[in-house]
């Protein structure tokens, strides 16, 4: 048990240890790590602008104070009229203010008074501030911080009045230093924690980025394995990670349609070609073996042919669905006049319904113009019209509206046949899908879903309604990018 807890545990450590090389080769982390140093450094140059006006200001009341006590020594020594400067500068309660180094010196080098000993080396006769070094650390600084810069002091030598000696007055820096070394330090302090702040952030994200990716490869390997229904999980949070993933899974439910219509394709077009080449091939083997004139050869081939030319026209079919689902003719859309195509349609779908008893009326508005495959909307067109006309009831009327507006343009081909049953409208839309009660008539169900496919190439909603009685198919182009031209005129005509 004790070997298995750990293999365990070395396994775990092994596969952080990867995530975390992984992370570090992630762009997101990359980006914050450069912003993390960039902004580190912005802020080190702040930080250190900020000590250095601390410290300047720190010596410059330093020399203020220096100042002060100076003028103080000087006030009393012009003042004093015995002139006694070691009684005045040892009365009981005198004390300068920030200074507690005090030196007066008379002109021959002599001491007259004052807390240093002797004139500090390095420290020369003429009137200005200076900075030496103590002999010994002051006692006054705290013992914590001893370096260097805690043995020096501030010094302002001034000449005595009438040139009788000079005044030096010193400030020890233990304490200024003291406090820099302390300002010093909780900026660093926070120069650290800055930059400490901005590398964990990029690992968040970094880690929070991998964790997306992950589940996009995921799906996709779940996708090459052949499980198409898998989608990119959603977290809930909208944001840019969301949107595309909507867009991907969209584009997923899109290709796993598209797969299924081509395995239902595929299936339909075993099944429903099948009879026509098991009675082809029936025909042609009775033929061979009971045919004895030409005639009866002639009327073998040409029921054979017939047979063909409905295959064909299935393949014909198909192959237009294919080409109009997959986009290939998008490119080839140009500007067609909508009203044109329909009415010579009509004129010529106008014959076949006066032969079947039917009148077709018309209203078709002029001018108007649509971005779109013309071989397409004409087949789309002629496919609508001839449903209508096979499954009208005779002596029954077909409508055929052509209208636009600001919202869409409307194409609309109405009958009084039987219709659809609301239940079934989805349905028809598919490939080879046939109503019981149409498997009676001559077709091969592709009409519909041929219909739905070129609307989708041009961007139109397809509608599917009752008429009342009837089937009215409306498709809807929208005029944001279809519509060219509107001319508000259009009017009803009879067939002639």
């Amino acid at each position: 048990m004790a070997v298995f807890f750990r293999t365990w545990n070395l396994d775990r450590l092994q596969r952080r240890w990867r995530n975390f090389l992984r992370l570090l080769h992630t762009t997101v982390f990359r980006f914050a790590l450069a912003y993390a140093l960039g902004y580190s450094l912005i802020a080190g140059l702040l930080l250190g602008g900020i000590y250095f006006i601390s410290n300047r200001f720190a010596h410059h009341q330093i020399d203020q104070q220096l100042i002060a006590s100076q003028d103080v020594v000087l006030r009393l020594l012009r003042d004093d009229r015995r002139g006694d400067v070691r009684e005045l500068l040892g009365q009981p309660g005198r004390r300068l203010p920030g200074s507690p180094l005090l030196m007066v010196m008379d002109a021959h080098g002599r001491s007259l008074g004052g807390s240093l000993k002797a004139w500090p080396a390095g420290v020369p006769l003429r009137p200005g501030f200076y900075t030496f070094s103590l002999p010994a650390m002051p006692a006054s600084s705290p013992s914590f911080w001893r370096d260097a810069d805690d043995y020096l002091a501030r010094a302002l030598v001034a000449r005595l009045p009438h040139d009788a000696g000079w005044l030096l007055i010193a400030q020890p820096l233990a304490k200024v230093d003291a406090y820099n070394d302390l300002i010093f330090s909780l900026l660093l302090g926070a120069l650290i924690l800055i930059t400490l702040t901005g590398l964990a952030g990029g690992i968040l994200m970094g880690r929070g980025v991998l964790r997306r990716i992950d589940a996009v490869r995921d799906t996709a390997a779940d996708i090459i394995a052949g499980d198409l229904e898998q989608r990119i999980p959603m977290n809930g949070r909208r944001d840019e990670f969301v949107d595309l993933g909507e867009h991907i899974n969209a584009m997923l439910a899109r290709i796993e349609a598209l797969i299924q219509g081509m395995r239902a394709v595929t299936d339909n077009v075993a099944h429903d070609l099948r009879s026509p080449l098991n009675r082809l091939r029936s025909r042609i083997e009775v033929a061979l073996m009971e045919a004895e004139t030409p005639e009866d050869y002639r009327l073998v081939l040409e029921e054979a042919t017939l047979e063909l030319e409905g295959m064909v026209r299935t393949f014909n079919a198909l192959l237009s669905i294919a080409q109009a689902e997959s986009g290939i003719r998008r490119e080839n859309l140009t500007s067609v006049d909508l009203s044109q195509l329909v009415s010579d349609l009509v004129e010529l779908y106008e014959a076949l319904a006066e032969e079947a008893g039917m009148r077709l009326r018309v209203k078709i508005m002029p001018g108007v113009r649509i971005r779109g495959q013309r071989e397409l909307l004409a087949q789309m067109l002629a496919n609508l019209l001839d449903n209508a006309i096979k499954y009208n009831s005779a002596g029954g009327s077909i409508e055929v509206a052509l209208t636009a507006d600001e919202a869409c343009v409307r194409l609309a081909v109405c009958d009084n046949g039987s219709g659809i049953p609301p239940e079934y409208r989805e349905r028809v839309l598919e490939r080879f899908a046939r109503l019981d009660s149409a498997r009676a008539t001559p077709g091969n169900g592709l009409g519909l879903a041929l219909v739905k496919a070129v609307a989708q190439v041009h961007g139109a909603k397809l509608v599917l309604s009752d008429a009342q009685p009837g089937l009215c198919v409306t498709l809807n182009f929208p005029t944001s990018s279809l519509l060219e031209h509107l001319n508000p005129k259009g009017a009803f005509r009879k067939a002639r």
